[in-house]
């Protein structure tokens, strides 16, 4: 027997939380992503910088940001959800907060290169003035 109050309680349901064990393996993505940005950006910007006239040392200091900062903090943001996604429970509240991290995450990948790079540039020119 078919009732009538089915498809209108339905319609009317709130969505579901999604499942909190997603988050580490999305997390996990972004971190690689936006690590990858981040040394294709700092690449780029390092490369066009050293064209420029800066000195070659700069790849050094590139690879050592990349490998004593970088790398660690994206291991550390991403070992921290993947151990919340495993024993926490699924609520809005721990999916806004998987989503701020996003956005901290790929800012910071965007625009710390330019912000490095740039401070580095403006360094070797305060050098080179009172060296010269």
């Amino acid at each position: 027997m078919a009732s009538t109050f089915g498809p209108r309680l339905w319609r009317r349901s709130t969505a579901s939380v999604p499942a909190a064990r997603s988050l580490g393996r999305r997390m996990t993505l972004h971190a690689a992503t936006a690590l990858i940005a981040f040394a294709a950006l700092q690449i780029w910007l390092v490369s066009s910088a050293i064209s420029a006239g800066a000195p070659s040392a700069l790849i050094i200091v590139a690879l050592v940001i990349l490998i004593a900062l970088a790398l660690p903090i994206t291991r550390s943001v991403e070992r921290r959800w993947y151990h919340l996604s495993r024993q926490a429970l699924a609520s809005w509240g721990l999916h806004a907060r998987f989503r701020r991290d996003v956005r901290r995450l790929w800012a910071a990948a965007l625009t710390l290169p330019f912000l490095w790079v740039s401070g580095a540039m403006a360094a070797t020119d305060a050098i080179a003035k009172i060296a010269g």
